[in-house]
Order: structure tokens, then sequence, then C-alpha cells
């Protein structure tokens, strides 16, 4: 749990530094956390998820924006029971940890907003792409989207907070 707690406040740290000029720069910084459901070929062997997430805008104008996130996911298997031939116990519980560089743009009419992310995944080692809606209130945003990764394919709800004034 501790390496958890310690990505947690690097992530943190890391994103609030880079709100600081915020105004300035239209640079907006935040936090985010992922439920991740999987979806296709990757739920016959994963059931749920987790991510961790900085999130990065770049405001162009009030409607359009450069979008950059960094992200680790841990997505989690069921468990598994069974004794093999000669008789020994076996469990398993698998886990694929992914982590996600991508980059993408965002177009946002009044409080909701479209957008598209291409990117890394590692533990799956491919590129792939993100469509996503979400809805933005003040520093509050929730986003629903679906990750396309080589054959694997997860859906997940973001909540995010931004640290920057927009």
């Amino acid at each position: 749990m501790k390496p958890i707690k310690l990505l947690v406040a690097v992530i943190i740290l890391f994103t609030s530094m880079g709100s600081l000029n915020a105004q300035e720069k239209k640079l907006i910084g935040g936090n985010s956390l992922n439920v991740i459901i999987p979806q296709g070929t990757l739920a016959n062997k994963y059931d749920h998820g987790f991510g961790i997430y900085a999130n990065y805008d770049y405001n162009f104008n009030e409607h359009f924006a450069a979008r950059f996130d960094l992200g680790w996911n841990d997505i989690s298997g069921p468990e598994i029971n069974f004794i093999d031939s000669d008789g020994n116990y076996h469990y398993d519980h698998p886990n694929m940890s992914v982590w996600e560089f991508s980059a993408g743009l965002k177009a946002q009419v009044s409080i909701f907003y479209i957008e598209a992310r291409g990117g890394y995944y590692s533990g799956v080692n491919s590129w792939g792409y993100t469509p996503a809606v979400g809805l933005r209130i003040k520093k509050i945003d929730l986003q629903g989207n679906y990750t396309f990764a080589g054959d694997n394919e997860w859906a997940s709800v973001r909540l995010a907070y931004y640290w920057g004034t927009d």
C-alpha cells in the first residue's frame, strides 16, 4: 500500500505545481481517479480496476483545449482457486498494471465537452485511443470514456479535480 500512497503524493505535487501560473499560461493541472470496467476479450480475464492520473489542459480559448494525461491503472481479475492433479491447492488473483501516456483535443460547449486522446498503454504494450464525453463545473470534472488499446478495451468513469483557476 505504501507505493500507492507515494505515487498519489507525487502525482498531486506534480500537478499542483504545474498550475501555479495557470492564468498566464492557460495550463490547468489536476488529478483524477478512474473506475475501470474491462470490455471484450479483456473482460474474460479481468473484472474491474481503478486508476490514478495527473491531467493537464492547455486552453486555447474557452471552447478548445489540448489534453495531456499520465496515469497508472490497476486492473484486477477474479480470484481463481483450484486443486491440481497432484492435490496441490492454487490461488491466483491476476492483476494487470497499465501506465497511460496520452494526449488529445477537447471541445467544450457550456459545461459539456467531448474529447479524443491517443497514446501509449504499457501493460498491454500497445498504442491506442480514447474517445470521451464529460461534464466540467468549475474545478470538478466528471467523464465517461472508452479505451481501445490493441486487442484490449475498457470503459471507465473518471472524477477529476483541477487545481488551477480557469
